[in-house]
């Protein structure tokens, strides 16, 4: 045996103090750990590996073990986990911490029973693997009791994984026992120390746990069950009978039809030609890998049900269709009844589904999977009718020994069914109490200004628990785009002054496993360059307007770099400036670092389908409307400060569907609101200027609103600022294609009129002024009052 760690030799030897500390311990484990350690324990299990081999010498012989054993890499990998919790929780951070979960208005959080006690059968040794498994990943400490036919794998998996998991993630989290079944010693010893039973097998297993199990024991009784197959008329049209055998072979062999899910009785819809359909069956039977051996007692079971069949041949109008290793038997009694096993099919017939399903209505208790082959036509009338039997799972036939992940067993999501759902339903009114001198912030966690482009910066309050769920957020974004682990990333994103940039991709960096250059924005250009040509990073993550003048500074140096991805926030990235970033950096890939602010939090995320300026709504925690062109924000990210209809400020317009396969809405950016300038009676688009520009190579701009008092009355002024590093200009020109681009600048005035109040000033590189907070360029200074 093994007991948490080592070998025990005696359940005695259960420190149940230490049981309860590792029970406390288990908690602080995030699940991403659990996973990290499962996945790279799988690469260890690779089909014919070092433990796969020694396995393969300690199970019984042959092809149904080999295929079995094949399975437990992918049953361990990443990739899998993620599926099978997703499916049952929404949410992974769900066992992690509290959070939101679509249609939820409360903060929930699953927690783990504590100590479960898995009492599993012999019948299939991936079994009690399978049972750990869900113990593991809702952080239960889990105590498996091996059947005595269970003993070995379930040991040597234990073992082998206690010399992976050197830090003692979860090795150290399990014990594999065994006992005597019946040792009402232990089952009392047992029944007093968990706090949960999940018991698999028969029915005089289950009751024994079931008798005197205390109320505060939680007991997940999977009993005895009964599979079947039901074959239609239309359906058996649809495919070559000798298919159709094999598939109803290929659902009974595995595991010598010991499964719960390995039907014992075939139905076939009256008209169809069950002597052929019986013949070809045969021949499959023989085709198929020979059954392993069985026991004695099985063998009696197996010659009782041949002789039934030989009484049914002769007396019944019933026939037997036997071979070395098989058996089926045709008879006229339409009412359900267990198999031998061991590859004893029972062949009844059935007139109507509605027939059927009267039949099969007072089994409920015992019905569990229904493997099916009808046609598309009567698919659904098919299927609703048989799911109010109490058949739990249906699967085209030939398919129903190998499940799906994520798919709910017996009729229960059992991952779900080994947590506690706890829910914070505090509702935060106000999130600062102003005092005399600046406000300070009653819950732990961070104080983030907004850049003050436009305007006072505003304050706005992240909980730690807040800007560690937002940056999850954003570590989806990125790796909706590419990012993957080990990745080498510049983030230069402007850390300090109460801005929350740096920080936040910094979190969300980490938690993908990136390499990270942490230079930040503010850094000497000399330095930046300098790490930027030293490291080679193949992600740089900045605001544009700063990127672009580290490139632009680097071209000056004829420095020659290669940056394959740039991901941008802050502002707009313009075509203009992402074809002088493919030209200098060679970058092949421009992303969004999401879509967020300060005050909102994050919103929308790009996948690596999404165009400039296109996301997806983070739809299971924020609902965006659109109100007279603008995104409207509802957001549920964030306990400490609740976001209700909140401006952004921002012009989006709905896209089609994406071809990523996202449920996920998507929408596009189309510029700020107050990008449209209101001047001499008419607006200005930020967007015509941009365009202007851009045929001279012009990326930086500013734009001066003021007003001139002229004899008593009063003139806008409006004055363009461009850097450019020389002086080849035509400013005129320039003038003409922004008149020519707006159309309500034509239709409103003459361009001599325009031309009067409208002058162009050139500077020099890096000479238009920036915010000091966020090195951003305010596009619009209006000085009118």
């Amino acid at each position: 045996m093994y007991g948490f760690g080592k070998k025990i030799s005696k359940i005695e030897e259960l420190n149940w103090e230490e049981i309860s500390l590792l029970k406390k311990a288990f908690t602080q484990i995030k699940l991403d750990e659990i996973f990290d350690v499962l996945d790279r324990f799988s690469h260890e299990w690779k089909v014919d590996g070092e433990l796969f081999k020694q396995a393969m010498k300690l199970l019984p012989p042959g092809e149904e073990t080999y295929k079995t054993l094949s399975l437990v890499e992918g049953l361990l990998q990443r990739k899998s986990l993620e599926k099978r919790m997703l499916a049952e929780f929404q949410n992974l951070d769900l066992l992690d911490r509290f959070t939101k979960l679509p249609h939820q208005t409360a903060m929930v959080k699953a927690k783990s029973l504590g100590v479960v006690l898995h009492v599993t059968a012999g019948n299939v040794f991936l079994g009690s693997l399978d049972s750990l498994i869900m113990g593991l990943l809702t952080k239960n400490i889990s105590l498996v009791k091996v059947s005595s036919q269970n003993k070995i794998f379930p040991l040597f998996f234990a073992e082998s994984l206690s010399k992976f998991d050197t830090k003692k993630i979860i090795s150290d989290k399990i014990a594999i026992l065994h006992w005597k079944g019946g040792d009402e010693k232990v089952e009392i010893l047992m029944k007093s120390k968990v706090n949960a039973i999940i018991a698999w097998g028969g029915e005089e297993m289950i009751e024994s746990y079931r008798k005197n199990l205390p109320s505060r024991v939680k007991f997940l009784d999977f009993g005895p069950k009964v599979s079947l197959q039901v074959i239609t008329k239309e359906g058996l049209y649809l495919q070559d009978l000798d298919v159709v055998a094999e598939k109803i072979v290929a659902d009974i062999i595995p595991w010598n039809q010991s499964a719960c899910a390995s039907p014992q009785n075939l139905y076939v819809q009256d008209g169809l030609d069950t002597e052929k359909l019986l013949i070809e069956i045969e021949k499959a039977f023989q085709k198929s890998p020979k059954r392993s051996a069985i026991s004695d007692d099985e063998a009696v079971e197996i010659l009782k049900e041949k002789y039934r069949a030989l009484y049914s041949s002769l007396m019944e109008n019933g026939s037997l269709v036997e071979g070395e290793d098989f058996l089926v038997h045709q008879e006229l009694s339409d009412v359900l009844r267990p198999s031998p096993l061991n590859r004893s099919l029972i062949v009844k017939n059935f007139s109507t589904i509605e027939d059927l399903a009267i039949k099969l209505t007072p089994f409920e208790t015992y019905l569990q999977s229904c493997s099916y082959l009808c046609s598309s036509e009567e698919h659904e009338d098919f299927l609703q009718e048989l799911s109010e039997t109490g058949i739990k799972r249906f699967s085209p036939i030939g398919t129903i020994t190998w499940g799906m992940e994520g798919a709910p067993h017996d009729g229960r999501l059992v991952l779900r069914e080994l947590v506690q759902f706890i829910g914070d339903e505090r509702r935060v009114e106000k999130v600062f109490k102003a005092k005399n001198s600046p406000a300070h912030f009653e819950i732990p966690g961070y104080i983030f200004s907004s850049g003050g482009t436009t305007g006072e910066p505003k304050l706005s309050h992240f909980s730690y628990e807040d800007f560690d769920f937002v940056t999850d957020m954003l570590a989806k974004n990125f790796k909706a785009q590419g990012l993957k682990k080990g990745m080498l990333v510049a983030n230069l994103f402007v850390a300090g002054n109460l801005w929350s940039s740096f920080m936040a991709v910094d979190r969300a960096l980490e938690k993908i496993g990136v390499v990270q250059l942490p230079i930040g924005g503010l850094a000497s250009v000399e330095n930046i360059l300098n790490y930027l040509d030293r490291f080679k990073p193949e992600v740089v993550m900045g605001i544009p307007s700063l990127i672009v003048s580290y490139a632009e500074a680097g071209l000056e140096k004829n420095l020659k770099l290669n940056i394959p991805k740039v991901f941008y926030a802050g502002e707009a990235l313009s075509q203009t400036r992402m074809e002088f970033l493919k030209d200098v950096w060679k970058t092949q890939t421009f992303g969004s670092s999401g879509y967020a602010s300060v005050d909102a939090g994050v919103m929308g995320y790009q996948c690596a389908q999404s165009q400039p300026g296109e996301h997806h709504v983070f739809s299971d925690l924020v609902s965006i409307e659109i109100v007279d062109d603008e995104a409207v924000v509802t957001s549920v990210a964030r306990s400490s400060m609740e976001i209700q209809n909140y401006r952004t400020g921002d012009r989006i317009e709905w896209m089609p569907n994406c071809s990523c396969g996202s449920l996920d809405k998507k929408f596009k950016l189309l510029g700020r609101i107050d990008s449209l300038i209101q001047v001499w009676s008419c607006r200005i688009a930020l967007d015509d200027i941009e365009k202007s520009l851009s045929e001279y190579g012009i990326k930086n701009y500013q734009l001066l609103i003021k007003e001139d008092r002229e004899a008593n009355l009063t003139r806008e002024k409006l004055t363009l600022f461009i850097e450019k590093a020389s002086a080849d200009v035509d400013e005129d020109d320039i003038c003409r294609l922004i008149y020519d681009y707006s159309r309500d600048l034509k239709d409103t005035l003459s361009f001599d009129n325009f031309r009067k109040d409208f002058d162009i000033e050139v500077l020099s590189t890096g000479e238009i002024q920036k915010n000091p907070r966020t090195g951003k360029i305010s596009l619009v200074k209006d000085l009118r009052r």
